[in-house]
């Protein structure tokens, strides 16, 4: 026991006891802080990490920001067809509310410059009903792909209105009122 005692105090003992030491406390964490299942060489490293996938082209993923280039062709409208403004502007007149009117006129008078399926939608309407009796300024005209998009400044708020080419003219296909 002596001789153990005497080899652990000289510089080659104290290696071993560090040795011994290091090995333990790995020992040790490796049981504690273990995941469970890996068999990976790496796991002594620490987990892997996936790979980034790339591509042939760099700045594949940044998008395009370039200019559309697609050519808009304008509809096709039937000879001495009226303008997307003089059709617009004269919708919005009809729609106004007017004192007197009947539900009957005053769809008759939408009929000219709307879809089908808009006068079905203002089939239940009741004339009355409409928020405003005043158009205060000129419409604001805006190309949105294939249709246009009319607002009309009015009193209490802007008619929109879209407009869409369809059998050689425009037709105002939708309808809506922004509150001021």
């Amino acid at each position: 026991m002596r001789t153990v005692l005497r080899l652990l105090g000289t510089r080659y003992g104290i290696a071993l006891v560090l040795v011994v030491v290091v090995l333990a406390v790995v020992g040790v964490g490796r049981t504690v802080f273990d995941r469970g299942g890996g068999d990976s060489a790496n796991d002594a490293l620490g987990p892997t990490v996936a790979p980034v996938p790339t591509s042939a082209d760099p700045y594949a993923s940044l998008g395009d920001d370039g200019v559309d280039e697609t050519p808009v062709v304008a509809p096709s409208l039937s000879k001495g067809a009226p303008d997307v403004s003089t059709v617009a502007t004269r919708f919005a007149e009809a729609w106004i509310r007017k004192p007197g009117i009947t539900g009957e006129q005053w769809r008759a008078a939408l009929k000219p410059d709307a879809s089908a399926e808009l006068m079905a939608d203002l089939a239940e309407t009741d004339p009355a009903d409409v928020p405003t009796a005043t158009i205060t300024g000129s419409p604001q005209l805006e190309n949105v792909g294939s249709a246009t998009v009319a607002k009309f400044p009015a009193e209490g708020g802007t008619i929109v209105l879209e407009l869409q080419v369809a059998d050689g003219r425009w037709q105002v296909t939708s309808l809506d009122w922004e509150t001021a």
